[in-house]
């Protein structure tokens, strides 16, 4: 992906529906960071994610998800779409190519601390 795509990475805060049923991202202050110049899967992006916030002695990515726009009756909405493995980081990457005219890159982490297998630290458990 080009080198110039900026990313807002949410992960201090939580996932939620707007009154108009579009997904939100909410966090205090998302780290705004240029996407990797090489092409990555998911464990990179995991720790492509936690280099930028700088959390990756304390705290490891579980889930990460990437926000969308949708026309609906010509209006958009905002989607999120699970990343599950490498072929998903791969099909954001073309979405977001062909969606010109969204020059900002969603995604929201989910944290939990590092020695830590369950979701009970973390912000948002919904899958």
């Amino acid at each position: 992906m080009d080198n110039g795509i900026l990313v807002a990475i949410h992960y201090a805060g939580q996932i939620r529906k707007d009154q108009n049923g579009n997904d939100v991202f909410s966090c205090s202050q998302p780290a705004f960071v240029r996407w990797p110049n090489e092409e990555i899967g998911l464990e990179q992006l995991k720790d492509f994610i936690l280099r930028s916030i700088e959390q990756g002695d304390t705290k490891r990515v579980q889930k990460v998800y990437y926000r969308y726009p949708h026309e609906v009756d010509r209006t958009f909405c905002f989607k999120r779409f699970h990343l599950r493995d490498d072929a998903d980081v791969a099909l954001i990457c073309e979405w977001h190519l062909h969606l010109a005219i969204m020059p900002l890159l969603e995604l929201h982490a989910l944290l939990i601390d590092a020695g830590n297998n369950s979701e009970a630290n973390s912000q948002f458990g919904g899958g």
